[in-house]
């Protein structure tokens, strides 16, 4: 049986890489990551700051054994602002906040766009957010 060109997809898009390599990656660009399972052993990365709101990058496949080797794939990485307030009510974000990350972006190049937009949504104010602090 022979795979459609659809399905086919390229060997880059497919590849996985352990959580502490975007971890690494965020040090460097002065920023903290930790991830944590949120169910069904889905694993989900968490930017965080104190005064901020936090962003979440995922989904990937959690390792309980040891969660700093949790897979993730750029195939399907994306990330944005998580939408509960520090008192667990949702806040509402405008659609385009979430973001995709390409297919086959190097890590060095995710971290840097992470960093980038988490610092540019965390400056800007929105009626959503004034409302919800």
């Amino acid at each position: 049986m022979t795979e459609s060109p659809e399905i086919r997809q390229d060997a880059d898009e497919i590849a996985w890489f352990p959580a502490r390599e975007l971890v690494d990656a965020m040090k460097a660009e002065g920023l903290e990551l930790h991830v944590d399972q949120t169910g069904g052993g889905t694993a989900t990365l968490f930017l965080q700051r104190e005064g901020s709101h936090t962003f979440t990058i995922g989904p990937g496949s959690y390792s309980w054994n040891a969660p700093l080797e949790s897979e993730f794939t750029t195939a399907e990485l994306h990330y944005g602002p998580d939408h509960y307030d520090e008192d667990g009510e949702p806040v509402d974000f405008p659609g385009d906040e979430e973001k995709t990350i390409t297919p086959g972006t190097p890590i060095a190049d995710i971290a840097k766009e992470i960093a980038a937009n988490f610092r540019r949504f965390n400056t800007h104010t929105t009626p959503e957010r004034d409302s919800a602090t």
